[in-house]
C-alpha cells in the first residue's frame, strides 16, 4: 500500500507568539529548527521517492532539513489557509478589534471566512484533488511538507466530518502523520507530535 507522510512545518514566531500567519511568509524560529532536526532523526532510514512542499518559506526550510531538494515538487495547493486581514494578528488583537467576527468563528468555524481570506470549502477545493492525485501517482512512499490547516482538511475529508471536528486532534508544529492506503481505503497509522526542550 502507498505510504503518505504529512509533516507540518516547525515552530515560527507566529506559532510561538500566537498570531495568524496564513499566507504570510514567516521563517522557522530556532526552536522550530530544533524540532525539525528531531523529526529528521525519527525519519532516518526512511527514503521518500518524492517530496511535495508548500511554497511558503517555513515549509521550504522544514523540507530542507529533512529531505534532499532534488526530490522536491513545490505545490500551491498545499499552502496554508489564507486568513486575509487577520494575518499578523493574535486572538487578543481580534477580540478587541472585531469581537463579532471572533464570535462567528467560535460559533461556526467551518462556515466562517476571515475578511479577505479563504473558507474551509475553498481549502478543500484545492487540497482534495491534490490528495487524490497522490493516491494515483506511481510513487510508493511520499512526504508532504505543509501546514496545520491542510492536514486538518485532509483529515476532514478522510473521516467525512466537519472541519471543526478535526480540532479533537492535536497537530503541533512539526507533527508527523503517517497514512497508508489507496483510493478505496486509507488508514492513519501514526500521529507523532515531537516534544523538545524549551
Amino acid at each position: 500500500m502507498k505510504e503518505i507522510y504529512l509533516l507540518r512545518h516547525g515552530d515560527t514566531d507566529a506559532t510561538e507568539k500566537g498570531y495568524f500567519a496564513g499566507w504570510t511568509d514567516v521563517p522557522l524560529s530556532p526552536k522550530g529548527e530544533r524540532r525539525i532536526n528531531k523529526v529528521r532523526e525519527i525519519l532516518k532510514g526512511v527514503e521518500f521517492e518524492r517530496v511535495f512542499v508548500s511554497p511558503l518559506c517555513r515549509t521550504q526550510e522544514t523540507a530542507r532539513l529533512v529531505a534532499p531538494s532534488e526530490n522536491w515538487e513545490v505545490r500551491e495547493e498545499i499552502k496554508e489557509r489564507s486568513f486575509g486581514s487577520w494575518e499578523g494578528k493574535s486572538w487578543e488583537d481580534l477580540e478587541k478589534e472585531s469581537p463579532e467576527e471572533v464570535k462567528k468563528w467560535r460559533e461556526a468555524p467551518s462556515l466562517f471566512v476571515p475578511p479577505g481570506g479563504e473558507s474551509f470549502s475553498t481549502i478543500l477545493e484545492r487540497v482534495v484533488p491534490f490528495w487524490e492525485e497522490l493516491l494515483s501517482r506511481p510513487e510508493e512512499r511520499v512526504l508532504v511538507v505543509t501546514h496545520g490547516g491542510v492536514i486538518r482538511s485532509i483529515f476532514a475529508y478522510l473521516l467525512e466530518v466537519d472541519f471543526a471536528a478535526t480540532y479533537c486532534f492535536l497537530f503541533d508544529p512539526g507533527v508527523l502523520v503517517k497514512t497508508r492506503g489507496n483510493h478505496s481505503f486509507c488508514q492513519v497509522v501514526n500521529i507523532l507530535n515531537t516534544e523538545i526542550e524549551p
